[in-house]
């Protein structure tokens, strides 16, 4: 496959930053406008050559998941409208929208570098002088943090000068502490107890109009006292009952599935939108999945897999996926195929995963504050026989006529699994 990137070297230095973080291999010449040309076919969308530079790359880069992969093409689409933008709307979005975002995240996606870091940072480049403290206290922080991990890192300060940030100046992001939210608790409720005192001190004077008052507020005490006695005299509501003790790979739905239809979804050139039976009496889940990268349409059709089915629902552009196709990732990064039973003329659509000795009934919905996934994860796993693990127990499949069957992959081995 032949290809050239032709740049502007005035306009497109986030290209040029993508193009050598990348390590890519298209050639580069020098032309009026961003333009890349794959076998006589011209390219001449940023977000499209970013992504074809990141997939040669053969990284994570462009996201390990379908919702990872979502939210860097939607980054990737602002990127697209501050290439264009004037300066001043390039400040304003990073001051509002840039800023904001990255008071509570230390990356544009995820909890590591990705595409998008990298080509915000091309763009931002050239705005260094409009940066300061007092503005952008939070893109100044990201900014130091990229500028190390691309540019220094990756031997590029000749292309993109250092800006020097002293991050004492900078402040940590405006989050209140638990600690100092109790203690704040504590000084008010002291203030308060001493302003208490010091009316009561005043209240306390000895004419008879305030004796007087006194034992009327002594009689509302008392029948306010009465009245929490009672109240505590009532039953206490019962404590919730405890999560029964189970192992916890035991509360994951993964089942069987055959997807019936795929195609792509209409506004993610990565992402397909497979209709999938799992078993379930409505019919066929949708299910969105990031895998145009690695397979053709055709091979998403008609096809077993195996679907981890209790994942709460999220949108992915518009489409709420109810649930996630298990792929193998190769150790390199190099290739991403989807779990299958072995023999699937044995089992059916909704037949169940389990592990020899793990017993539990999995939970209807996954708690994404339980972390219950991603507990887990790290221990799935393929091995040089291409089978699907726990730990060291394999995936089984509880067929109606009893026999387990396993799980299996193509190609990939030793490679992690979600």
């Amino acid at each position: 496959m032949s290809a050239t990137l032709h740049l502007n070297d005035k306009s497109c230095k986030d290209i040029l930053l993508v193009h050598k973080y990348t390590k890519s291999a298209v050639p580069v010449e020098t032309g009026k406008e961003l333009v890349l040309e794959v076998d006589g076919q011209r390219i001449d969308t940023a977000a499209t050559i970013i992504n074809y530079l990141a997939t040669q790359a053969k990284s994570d880069l462009l996201g390990q998941s379908a919702e990872e992969q979502a939210q860097i093409e939607d980054w990737l689409s602002f990127a697209a409208t501050l290439r264009a933008a004037a300066k001043k709307d390039v400040l304003t979005n990073m001051q509002g929208k840039l800023n904001t975002h990255l008071n509570t995240s230390t990356f544009i996606v995820g909890n590591r570098l990705t595409i998008v870091d990298v080509e915000l940072f091309g763009i931002l480049h050239a705005y260094t002088r409009n940066m300061n403290v007092d503005s952008v206290p939070n893109v100044m922080r990201w900014f130091d943090l990229i500028q190390q991990l691309v540019v220094v890192k990756g031997g590029l300060e000749s292309d993109f000068a250092l800006f020097s940030i002293n991050l004492d100046d900078v402040p940590e992001p405006a989050v209140a502490k638990k600690d100092d939210k109790k203690k704040d608790a504590k000084d008010a409720k002291k203030d308060d107890k001493k302003e208490g005192k010091k009316e009561s001190k005043k209240e306390a004077a000895p004419a008879p109009a305030a004796a007087a008052a006194g034992g009327d507020a002594a009689a509302k005490d008392g029948k306010k006292k009465d009245k929490k006695e009672k109240k505590e005299k009532k039953e206490k509501k019962p404590a919730a009952p405890a999560e029964p003790e189970q192992p916890t790979v035991t509360r994951l739905d993964i089942r069987v599935g055959f997807i019936r239809t795929c195609k792509k979804h209409e506004g993610a050139d990565s992402l397909y939108v497979e209709e999938i039976d799992v078993g379930d009496a409505e019919g066929p889940r949708t299910i969105v999945s990031g895998l145009v990268k690695w397979y053709p349409l055709e091979e998403m059709q008609e096809r077993w897999v195996l679907v981890l089915c209790n994942l709460k629902p999220a949108s992915m552009r518009g489409v709420k996926s109810n649930g996630m196709v298990l792929c193998a990732t190769a150790p390199d990064g190099s290739a991403v195929e989807l779990l299958k039973p072995v023999d699937t003329s044995k089992v059916k659509p909704g037949d169940r995963v389990y592990f020899e000795g793990q017993v539990g009934e999995p939970e209807k919905v996954l708690n994404p504050k339980k972390k219950y996934w991603e507990t887990v994860q790290p221990d799935f796993k393929t091995k040089d026989d291409k089978i699907a693990y726990f730990q060291d127990m394999p995936f089984l499949i509880k067929t109606a006529s009893g026999e387990p069957i396993k799980a299996e992959v193509a190609t990939v081995q030793g490679g992690g699994i979600k």
